[in-house]
């Protein structure tokens, strides 16, 4: 039993499911998107389980394991851990993913990186969607002065979680969070925290447009 619960446990961090930090440690977790479109993901997440606590050894082995089994189906270097510390009650691990779309399958989460032309043409139906620019004006899509040369970042998150996107360009707009229950805050001018208190069990997108 006490094997179950720390494979549950550690499935768990490794998704993203638990996060927290003390000191200097980052207090949540991070998403980085580069220009080329690689993706870099830092977890952050506690040792001190409910139940269990997480060896730092049997956390290794296994999302090594993890990242064995999915570059061996889907190619070398799909995904790679970077790294993977303990620090001061907590643990950070550091990924970096190839595409958006090996992010998406390792994760079990949408992650959608592209232009807004090209997002209509995936299946998102950006009009319906309230954005808001980084001056608090409502916007639409439609609107947008030369939208087909913006880009976007369509992002899931779980409630109860908290993600730092850092972007590769400046932010333009977001969605309204008010309407799926999302706290969305801009962090400089290429940063955007997404705090999801949608109710318990449910995921939500983000959207954000950058140029």
């Amino acid at each position: 039993m006490r094997k179950g619960v720390g494979i549950l446990a550690l499935t768990g961090l490794v998704l993203g499911l638990a996060g927290c930090g003390k000191g200097q440690v980052p207090d949540v977790k991070s998403l980085s998107v580069s220009a080329d479109g690689e993706i870099t993901h830092q977890v952050v997440g506690s040792s001190d389980q409910d139940y269990y606590q997480i060896q730092m050894s049997d956390l290794e082995e296994f999302v090594a394991g993890r990242v064995q089994e999915y570059c061996s189906e889907n190619g070398e270097e799909k995904v790679v851990l970077e790294a993977a510390e303990e620090k001061d009650g907590s643990i950070l691990l550091n990924f970096r993913y190839a595409s958006p779309e090996d992010y998406s399958a390792f994760n079990h989460r949408d992650l959608y990186v592209g232009t807004l032309a090209d997002a209509g043409d995936d299946g998102y139906e950006l009009e319906a969607v309230p954005f808001v620019s980084t001056e608090g004006k409502p916007a639409e899509v439609g609107y947008m002065e030369e939208w087909d040369k913006k880009h976007l970042i369509v992002l899931e998150t779980k409630s109860g979680e908290e993600m730092l996107v850092n972007l590769p360009g400046k932010t333009l707009y977001v969605n309204q969070g008010a309407h799926n229950g999302q706290e969305i805050t801009l962090v400089g001018k290429k940063a955007v925290r997404i705090s999801n208190q949608e109710e318990a069990g449910t995921t939500s997108l983000s959207y954000i447009i950058y140029e």
